[in-house]
């Protein structure tokens, strides 16, 4: 990746052998906390890689499970799960004996404090936490829960459907990148060897924060997909929703610049042109970003599932960070600032029609 860096101090070096050797790589044990759709889709991937996996999840994905547990993704590799992993819901784990080597939290941002409560019995002073949120920064609340553990990141930039039970399908292109540290070097270094397949490719960051900007730039749309109500590929053939995902990276890589923030490529092109290219015209855009279409067409964003499930949103995350960022800066956002109010208004009930957004969209352009 782009955003790579060459760490060669000796006492990182030995930091990370020590690191690494206290971490059971044969029987390492990896548990998958607040398993959804990225948590089932990961923890597949993992057993397909004959991981020791347990997975902590809802009644729901529980009962899918139990009936059939396979994946698939845009690419048309798949997998099915031939023997069930452990699982284990919530509210029995004071009852278990369950602590994690690797611990994977795949909650949303939402339920971060929540989850730091109930991952206390998972954790040992050896446990390693991977942090999945979107935004930026969250990892630093779970850091703080846990001083004596090594807390790292990882960004999933792919989207993943439950499109019938027990299936789970990566509708669109990424990488999943683990953020490595100078004492985990080593361990990261196995850790991505071990998972990485044709249907999870997983690459090593030595630059997550700036990682976690540029997926930020390409969330930003998970609200306009949501309150557009349309697949994400409709969305994006839709020229006035471009320019409006135009408009909202515009904002953020103001504050980029401001706070020079070099973004890696983590989509087809690089972030600083994904805006010139979505205000291409439909016939201009359909030729050059081939591959930002290359998504199943009933892919549809996170936001999209909450907001039709009537459940709060990660809005604060993701444009409401640029909104936030830019005041301190002094930087108008007037783009996200209205996502973030349309957002705010659909989770207090009183959400607009889609012919309505799309009226206001035209308007907000001219």
């Amino acid at each position: 990746m782009s955003n790579q860096q060459n760490i060669a101090s000796k006492n990182d070096s030995e930091s990370s052998k020590t690191q690494s050797q206290s971490i059971p790589r044969q029987h390492a044990k990896h548990l998958i906390f607040g398993a959804g759709l990225i948590g089932c889709y990961l923890g597949a991937c993992f057993i397909k890689a004959k991981q020791n996996v347990t997975l902590v999840l809802r009644e729901r994905f529980r009962n899918q499970l139990n009936e059939n547990y396979s994946i698939s993704d845009y690419q048309n590799h798949s997998y099915k799960v031939p023997t069930l992993p452990a699982l284990c819901d919530p509210k029995e784990l004071n009852e278990q004996e369950l602590k994690a080597d690797f611990l994977w939290l795949t909650v949303k941002c939402i339920a971060l404090e929540d989850a730091i409560v109930d991952i206390q019995p998972l954790i040992n002073e050896k446990t390693i936490i991977l942090c999945c949120q979107n935004g930026v920064k969250n990892h630093l609340i779970v850091q703080q829960a846990f001083p004596h553990n090594k807390v790292i990141r990882v960004m999933v930039p792919f989207n993943v459907v439950n499109d019938e039970a027990g299936h789970f399908h990566r509708g669109s292109q990424g990488h999943m990148a683990i953020e490595s540290t100078p004492a985990l070097i080593d361990t990261v270094k196995w850790l991505a060897g071990q998972l990485s397949s044709q249907l999870l490719p997983v690459d090593i960051s030595y630059d997550m924060t700036a990682l976690q900007w540029a997926k930020l730039q390409l969330n930003l749309g998970n609200a306009v997909n949501a309150l557009a109500d349309i697949p994400v590929k409709d969305m994006l053939e839709t020229s006035a929703y471009r320019l409006l995902l135009a408009q909202l990276m515009d904002e953020l890589l103001v504050i980029i610049r401001k706070k020079q923030i070099k973004l890696p490529k983590i989509a087809s092109l690089p972030n600083k042109y994904i805006p010139t290219v979505l205000r291409l015209p439909n016939w201009a855009f359909k030729l050059v970003a081939q591959k930002m279409l290359a998504v199943d067409p009933q892919v549809r964003t996170s936001m999209w599932w909450d907001l039709n499930a009537h459940r709060q949103t990660e809005i604060e995350y993701l444009n409401n960070t640029v909104v936030e960022q830019a005041k301190r800066l002094g930087i108008k956002t007037p783009f996200n600032t209205f996502i973030v109010n349309s957002v705010k208004q659909a989770e207090a009930g009183k959400r607009i029609s889609a012919e309505t957004f799309y009226a206001q969209v035209k308007k907000l352009l001219i």
